[in-house]
């Protein structure tokens, strides 16, 4: 009796091809599905790509070379700066060593020591050589230097004046051109600070000598010392 029945205007038989073709196109649809996801999925990386580590250059350390201290030279022995045959001349404050023809004369009254040379044949001015002290005044030694200097008699001229060290201690080198009388001498002064009291060690010659003695005067400076 179903058998001519009809379902939305079509026969069981219509209805059955229908539903047929309509499984068919689900089963189409999903493999069509599955083989597009597998195809999408197959275009992913299997695995997270190797990450290649970036190489920061090291900062190299410098290392400063260490400065070696400049060491204070050690003074030379004082014996070893006396010339052999030299005398030695000594207060109660300092000592000198001088040529054997030198000898002790009257001083000064700022003077601590008085010194003369031999006479000579070739010289009208005999040479001398005097130590005196007096107190620093200015904040330096040489601002005490250009006091005294400004108050020189301008006649004597300065021709050099400079720093130097006598066996390891500061001094001030100067020397003048002058005249005292009709005689032209030049003057070779050391200049030392002690403290609060500044040292003055001057040796004058006449012009012709003077030269020929400035090695002599040198060495002497160099035996120059405080004693007290």
């Amino acid at each position: 009796m179903t058998k001519g029945r009809k379902y939305f205007g079509m026969t069981l038989q219509q209805v059955g091809i229908l539903v047929g073709l309509g499984v068919l196109a689900c089963l189409l649809f999903g493999v069509t599905g599955i083989f597009a996801l597998r195809k999408g999925l197959s275009g992913l990386p299997s695995r997270a790509p190797a990450v290649t580590p970036t190489i920061r250059p090291t900062s190299t350390l410098m290392v400063i070379p260490s400065l070696t201290p400049t060491e204070t030279a050690t003074p030379v022995p004082y014996d070893q700066l006396i010339p052999a045959g030299w005398k030695q001349f000594k207060t109660g404050l300092i000592e000198i060593w001088l040529p054997p023809t030198f000898k002790s004369t009257n001083k000064a009254p700022a003077e601590e020591l008085a010194v003369l040379g031999a006479n000579s044949k070739k010289s009208l001015y005999k040479m001398r050589i005097s130590i005196s002290y007096e107190p620093l005044s200015g904040d330096s030694l040489d601002a005490h230097l250009d006091d005294r200097l400004s108050k020189m008699d301008p006649a004597t001229r300065m021709v050099e004046r400079r720093k130097v060290s006598l066996n390891s201690t500061e001094a001030v080198r100067m020397v003048f051109e002058g005249r005292v009388e009709t005689v032209d001498v030049n003057e070779l002064v050391f200049v030392m600070q002690d403290g609060s009291t500044v040292w003055s060690v001057v040796y004058v010659a006449q012009i012709n000598e003077f030269y020929d003695m400035l090695p002599a005067f040198e060495q002497s400076i160099k035996t120059f010392r405080i004693v007290r």
